[in-house]
């Protein structure tokens, strides 16, 4: 019988993400103490993060930094009692919007070259070929645009940042209309953003085994609201 556990899939933690507040330490046990069993890492892999080192070793030893918040999120996630995997929000040179992507590794990224230099749709192929999956985060956030459905897997239908009004409503719509995959969290930057979105799916044992959960659509998404968890289809 499949063990169901409580996710945070989108969480960033300080100095990669440069918008963080929160070490991955602090992060993992503000997402702990939130009541979840386990954290996706989700840093900011963005061209700034990679400028000067866009490729060749400098490219990897840079893409060993990036994963510096994982591992210390790991190491804390140890002691604290949180599974603790590893993702990457992405955006590139073409455009401001962010792409959550699960299922691949540092290993699979050294391969690919780095994704924050390279068009949308070569990104989605490269994710595809080493068993992963992409999402565009929040993508009707009155500064982005909504991508076409077919150059993503799926969609972030609920985005519980408190600074930020996503649409998440709007999201729904688009996710429903196009078949998309749904995935929802709390995005985690500072002190007091965990806890407010998640999903409830299988246990995974590694981050590929979790975008294997996620193809085969055995999550639920959920905002919390009033201290009950409201499942995405009742939006």
């Amino acid at each position: 019988m499949e063990t169901i556990i409580r996710y945070e899939p989108h969480a960033h933690t300080s100095p990669v993400s440069r918008c963080a507040r929160m070490t991955a330490a602090q992060m993992v046990h503000e997402v702990r103490q939130a009541g979840y069993d386990a954290v996706v890492t989700t840093d900011h892999f963005d061209p700034e993060f990679f400028a000067g080192a866009e490729s060749g070793a400098a490219y990897k030893a840079r893409l060993h930094d990036f994963f510096s918040g994982y591992r210390a999120a790991a190491e804390a996630g140890q002691k604290e009692g949180l599974l603790v995997l590893p993702a990457l929000e992405m955006r590139n040179i073409f455009g401001m919007e962010d792409y959550l992507i699960y299922g691949v590794t540092e290993d699979d990224l050294k391969e690919m070259g780095c994704l924050a230099y390279l068009p949308l749709k070569t990104s989605l192929a490269l994710v595809h070929q080493a068993g992963g999956l992409l999402f565009q985060a929040h993508p009707f956030r009155g500064y982005l645009n909504c991508m076409p459905a077919d150059c993503m897997d799926g969609v972030e239908v609920v985005n519980a940042n408190p600074r930020h009004d996503s649409h998440n409503d709007r999201v729904l719509r688009f996710g429903r209309e196009h078949g998309l995959l749904f995935v929802a969290g709390s995005d985690v930057h500072q002190f007091g953003d965990a806890g407010t979105a998640g999903l409830l799916a299988p246990r995974a044992e590694d981050i590929r085994q979790f975008c294997g959960i996620l193809r085969a659509g055995k999550q639920r998404c959920f905002v919390r609201e009033d201290g009950r968890d409201r499942f995405v289809e009742a939006l």
